[in-house]
């Protein structure tokens, strides 16, 4: 191949990491996304076994090290906040369940965008919409975009890939695991700290909050249920669901409830 035009189409993690090593060998990389900027939101990132050699040959481990949540462990809390069980973070690749590099999504994907090449084009706000193969080329069509035409297309997207669709006509195969849990941001309180806390409840319910380094505190609810589609419920129909699944829990859950909002 002379030209080595490739397409991505996600810019999260997978995107902006195959864009540096593309861009690396020699390639003319276009990374697109549909959200209208960078999406700096998400929870925690292990950075552990493969993930890690490979932030250390891409030069930006230091750089994930300085912007870690500092978690210092998971704690076991009991009805009166009293810690029943400690796991501090581990540098192990397979156990505990903070890692000694733990990071947020948008943060790790803003420090592989910054280290990539400043060659490689990055477009928001836009989607591919049809894509034509031929012989020596694909040509692709976007919802704004004029036409361009590239060597390579590479999908990058989440498990609802729109162009993975468009493309094979795949649907994801999901197994449930009876289990729903939903991640959010609260506002930083007195008591939290720098360990992980979780609690177990009644009703195969439990709570986790864990800090952040944006002054902030992030929390998640689970709860155990066969598949009931909560994920296809719009944002305030599956906080009711949440509000109703914990209504009257216990330790610290009706401030999470609070900070669903």
């Amino acid at each position: 191949m002379t030209s080595k035009r490739v397409l991505i189409s996600g810019a999260s993690i997978a995107g902006p990491a195959a864009a540096y090593w593309l861009a690396r060998y020699g390639w003319e990389v276009t990374v697109i996304e549909r959200a209208p900027q960078l999406r700096d939101g998400g929870h925690n990132v292990d950075i552990r076994g493969a993930g890690r050699e490979v932030a250390r040959r891409m030069g930006v481990e230091e750089a994930i090290r300085e912007a870690t949540t500092h978690e210092k462990g998971t704690r076991f809390i009991d009805l009166n906040g009293r810690m029943v069980a400690e796991f501090p973070a581990s540098t192990s690749d397979t156990s505990g369940a903070t890692a000694e590099l733990e990071i947020l999504r948008g943060d790790l994907a803003r420090i592989i965008i910054d280290a990539g090449s400043k060659d490689i084009e990055y477009i928001f706000d836009d989607t591919i919409t049809t894509v034509t193969e031929n012989p020596d080329e694909a040509v692709v069509s976007f919802r704004k975009g004029q036409d361009r035409s590239f060597d390579v297309i590479v999908i990058a997207e989440g498990i609802n890939s729109s162009t993975r669709a468009l493309l094979f006509g795949d649907e994801p195969v999901v197994r449930h695991l009876g289990l729903y849990t939903a991640n959010f941001t609260i506002d930083r309180a007195h008591g939290d700290d720098d360990w992980a806390r979780w609690y177990n409840t009644t009703g195969g319910r439990a709570a986790l909050l864990r800090p952040d380094i944006k002054g902030t505190t992030r929390a998640a609810l689970s709860f155990l249920s066969r598949p009931e589609g909560y994920e296809e419920l719009t944002l305030n129909q599956q906080k009711e669901v949440m509000r109703g699944r914990f209504a009257g829990a216990d330790w610290e859950i009706p401030r999470l409830l609070n900070g669903l909002d």
